[in-house]
């Protein structure tokens, strides 16, 4: 009992020992405590006046130890992911460092896809430094079917329905040998839709065409067996391409065309039907060229295989070269007004048709070919989803070939007017 009661009194005399303790101790080793530092006072900066203040210091709040660090972008602004500073912007997208990110696609791809897939909307680049294609003007000016659209290159396809309506007159001129005059107007009209065929690398395209033609003479002269054209002849076709677009410079394009070209006057034969194709390589080394190495086949009076080649090249933001055959172009970009990126440009092309017809005179089916080549000067204006021209120029080398009639005609070089608008 002795031994407990002693026990108690040495606890006793120590805790009051230890309440005692003055405050000028020695401190305890160890970290200091950072909320006891935080709250020690400051003394503030003594004016000149001599009046004196202290200012004192709230504690700092500490984050938890479980928050992720704060990761800053180009900006100074703190961003969600980790940042990593691109040097061009998305892989062959020239972008301005700090710039908005390419504009995505009406249809939800993105404007510049990987290698291999379409550029997006037509254009499919970005002018360094501007959220905006670096080729304004979107390649859509008239007969550009034999100036093939590429998948890596300067001339991307246009996803979606496109509609196109041109019209064109070439006026009287005379026609050698007596064969008195010849006028013709010319409508043609055209439905496509592109689609890519994922996860297949290729590109699909349908068109549906109706062409009309409408006929102003000639009468063959007296000595000449009757070989007199119709008042207007007719096509209606189908074109369908196919294009591969793996991700490297080589892909390919076939294409097939159908149609039946006739005056309906009589019921159709073997003659009313064009069976038209075309295939090509194209070979893509950079962004703004091009090589198209192919063939054309026409059905016409005889069978023709022509050659489908050249080179597609967009050097910068203004010109374009559409170097191919049977189709070139040149263009230059001028200025965007009211919204519609304005073109200037040159073509040249070598046309030929071909219709079943109905001669009444002889009483017996035909086939008649025309054949001409076109140089033309026009203006393109385009904002993307609507595009228009207006172009004229020179039609020379008109022939006029019969396959059952003895002697075709030709006609002298005249004037092409056409115009169109396409959305």
């Amino acid at each position: 009992m002795k031994r407990q009661i002693l026990f108690c009194l040495l606890i006793v005399s120590g805790n009051a020992l230890l309440a005692g303790e003055p405050p000028n101790s020695a401190p305890v080793s160890g970290p200091p405590n950072l909320l006891t530092q935080a709250a020690v006072p400051i003394p503030a900066a003594v004016p000149e006046d001599g009046v004196t203040a202290t200012a004192g210091m709230q504690p700092a709040i500490a984050e938890p130890m479980t928050a992720p660090p704060t990761v800053v972008g180009p900006t100074g602004s703190p961003i969600m992911s980790q940042y990593q500073p691109p040097a061009f912007g998305q892989p062959g997208m020239p972008m301005q460092p700090g710039m908005a990110g390419p504009p995505m696609e009406v249809y939800g791809n993105p404007a510049c896809g990987p290698c291999g897939t379409p550029f997006g909307s037509p254009g499919g680049l970005v002018q360094p430094g501007l959220a905006e294609p670096i080729f304004p003007y979107k390649s859509l000016t008239p007969d550009v079917t034999m100036a093939p659209t590429t998948v890596n290159g300067p001339l991307p396809d246009r996803s979606g329905w496109v509609q196109r309506y041109e019209f064109g007159v070439m006026p009287f001129e005379q026609v050698r040998d007596g064969w008195d005059r010849f006028g013709e107007w010319t409508f043609d009209l055209g439905w496509k839709y592109v689609a890519p065929l994922y996860p297949m690398p290729a590109i699909f395209s349908f068109e549906q065409q109706y062409d009309l033609r409408l006929l102003s003479g000639p009468s063959s002269p007296p000595s000449v067996p009757p070989t007199n054209l119709p008042g207007s002849l007719n096509r209606i076709g189908w074109d369908f391409e196919l294009k591969t677009a793996v991700p490297g410079p080589l892909n390919a394009v076939v294409a097939f065309t159908p149609s039946i070209d006739s005056d309906f006057q009589k019921s159709l034969t073997r003659d009313a039907f064009n069976w038209d194709g075309r295939a090509a390589f194209l070979y893509t080394p950079s962004r703004e060229i091009t090589y198209v190495l192919g063939a054309v086949f026409w059905d016409r009076l005889h069978e023709r295989i022509l050659p489908w080649a050249g080179v597609i090249y967009r050097p910068n933001q203004y010109w374009q070269w559409d170097l191919t055959f049977p189709q070139a172009r040149v263009s230059v970009y001028l200025w965007d007004e009211f919204g519609f990126h304005t073109s200037l440009y040159a073509r040249f092309e070598y046309h030929s048709e071909a219709y079943q017809i109905y001669n009444p005179v002889a009483d017996e089916r035909d086939r008649v070919q025309l054949d001409d080549w076109r140089a033309m000067i026009g203006i393109n204006k385009d904002r993307g989803d609507l595009a228009y021209f207006v172009e004229g120029g020179w039609i020379f080398g008109r022939h006029v070939d019969y396959q059952v009639a003895p002697q075709g005609f030709q006609v002298d070089t005249g004037a092409l007017i056409r115009a169109g608008v396409r959305f």
